[in-house]
């Protein structure tokens, strides 16, 4: 049947490409936009502890963290925090856009030892099999308009967990997987397809169940639970442990002297880069250039946490890369002047 669709279907589906690097926890400043009950003073606040809340979900990394009772006394006070606010008016709803000052939230976190996420944006491959019904016209009216709510509702979620969502293309490739291995489960032809497109996490969202009959409510598992369960909790219990891997705690009672060797850095400006690059780095107290030779600048580098904290951060970086040599006593790394 499926291969009879195939037929007709037009490739609708394409493989989406980052095109930013950028750390998210690591940024300036965060702007964050929120609709608001209206003008006034009251709900302006309310709208600025609402945006704190968002951001805090994708600083952290977790919709777990944002309900930790430390977080209440950065609730209480958003506006502390905020560098600017403007307000717009579309079609009778005011919007409000909130900046906030990075390097304020970031300490407020490692002062509370919350965790801060420190990834570039993850990849998650998403598979609504209503979507491929609905291209070639196998659905009837009720049915699209459910796929269609799905669908928003999966891509405002992507966004505000800043994940990028990728989708099979559907060729012959993945229609034979899908053909053969759905009919065991959508995990078995999911966990064949990602490592085509050589990624590890994965989401399905169905609108019927296996008896064909529709949902009230889109049913959606994971490459990290087969139990199915509704949009919001599959994908955020997804991205919170996708996160947890790549999140940093700053202990600042525990400090750490390292030394580190960047190697690939052969004139003045881009000993200066290097220099700036790592005295930014959030653990980092105090920084001393040991020493220089033709190959290599040695850096004595005190920060807080353990050294393993240091190179996570250097690590996630892609000015640095990290050589095969490197060890806890020292550790050595390759400059790369992007």
């Amino acid at each position: 049947m499926i291969k009879k669709i195939f037929i007709i279907y037009i490739l609708i589906f394409s493989f989406s490409l980052i095109e930013s690097s950028e750390v998210y926890g690591l940024k300036n400043s965060y702007e964050v936009e929120i609709a608001l009950n209206g003008p006034d003073k009251a709900s302006i606040e309310e709208g600025m502890r609402e945006a704190l809340k968002n951001l805090m979900v994708r600083i952290t990394g977790s919709t777990a963290v944002v309900l930790d009772r430390k977080l209440n006394k950065l609730y209480r006070n958003p506006e502390q925090y905020i560098n600017q606010y403007k307000l717009n008016s579309s079609d009778g709803v005011i919007n409000a856009v909130f900046f906030f000052e990075g390097n304020q939230v970031r300490n407020f976190l490692s002062d509370n030892q919350l965790p801060l996420w420190l990834s570039e944006e993850s990849i998650v491959m998403a598979y609504v099999p209503c979507q491929l019904k609905s291209s070639i016209n196998l659905l009837d009216t009720a049915d699209k308009e459910s796929c269609n709510i799905l669908k928003e509702n999966l891509t405002s979620l992507s966004e505000m967990r800043v994940v990028e969502l990728a989708y099979p293309i559907l060729d012959f490739r993945d229609l034979n997987y899908l053909d053969s291995l759905s009919s065991v489960s959508y995990s078995a032809f999911m966990n064949n397809t990602i490592k085509r497109y050589g990624l590890e996490n994965w989401i399905v969202c169905l609108i019927r169940d296996d008896f064909g009959i529709v949902l009230e409510e889109a049913e959606c598992f994971s490459s990290l639970s087969n139990s199915a369960n509704n949009l919001d909790r599959t994908f955020n219990n997804l991205i919170n442990s996708i996160n947890l891997r790549k999140s940093l705690v700053v202990n600042k009672k525990e400090k750490t002297n390292s030394r580190v060797s960047i190697e690939g850095v052969f004139d003045y400006f881009t000993l200066e880069k290097v220099t700036e690059e790592l005295r930014s780095q959030i653990i980092v107290t105090d920084l001393n250039l040991e020493s220089i030779n033709k190959v290599s600048i040695v850096y004595e580098i005190s920060t807080y946490g353990n050294v393993e904290d240091l190179e996570s951060l250097l690590d996630i970086n892609s000015s640095f890369i990290q050589s095969e040599d490197s060890s806890k006593k020292k550790l050595i790394y390759k400059y790369l002047d992007t």
